[in-house]
Order: structure tokens, then C-alpha cells, then sequence
């Protein structure tokens, strides 16, 4: 059975419910990055961010 990676705006203290699974790291982190974008424009993707996000993954 296939690990699908999941990770939730709470997770890493955003007070949003929007949650998201993928097969891939890169697929979840494109979903966050569209989400991002259309929902919370004031935060901007950088680096250290985006190693706290990953860091939050989840494997189910």
C-alpha cells in the first residue's frame, strides 16, 4: 500500500481548517503553494517556511 503525505494550515499554527493529502511530497507542496496563494497571500512561501511546512508533513 502506498504512503500518502498529508498536511493542515493548524499544523503549522495557521488558524485555517483547509487540509490536503497527496502520493508525493512535491504534489502536497504544490497543493499548498495554490492554496497558499488563493487564501493566505499575505504569507509568502520562504525558505524557512517552507522546511517548517515539510517538516509538518504526515504519513497515513
Amino acid at each position: 500500500m502506498k504512503m500518502v503525505k498529508t498536511y493542515a494550515c493548524r499544523d503549522v499554527g495557521v488558524d485555517c481548517d483547509w487540509s490536503a493529502s497527496s502520493e508525493t511530497e512535491e504534489g502536497l507542496m504544490e497543493l499548498i503553494a495554490e492554496h497558499a496563494k488563493n487564501v493566505h497571500p499575505e504569507i509568502e512561501l520562504t525558505p524557512e517556511l517552507v522546511a517548517k511546512v515539510k517538516a509538518a508533513f504526515k504519513d497515513e
